[in-house]
């Protein structure tokens, strides 16, 4: 499992419209806003490719400006 913290830029990004996208074999969790730029995700991943489909995903939504890996945890 490979988790990540990620924000997802942009104004007027919905809470709702990324909790809506369907990731496969990722799951995200809304952890809080980014006052003023975006909302910060925690996504756990099956493998590398599920969570870089699930940031291609969040990258598509209207509005997103930016989606930047603030941590991430691969498996030991």
């Amino acid at each position: 499992m490979i988790l990540s913290l990620v924000v997802i830029e942009g104004q007027n990004v919905n809470e709702e419209t990324l909790r809506s996208i369907s990731l496969g074999n990722a799951k995200q969790l809304i952890v809080g806003n980014a006052y003023g730029f975006g909302v910060i995700l925690h996504i756990a991943a099956e493998s590398s490719t599920d969570l870089n489909n699930a940031l291609h995903a969040f990258a598509q939504i209207p509005g997103v400006t930016g989606v930047l890996t603030l941590a991430l945890r691969t498996p030991q």
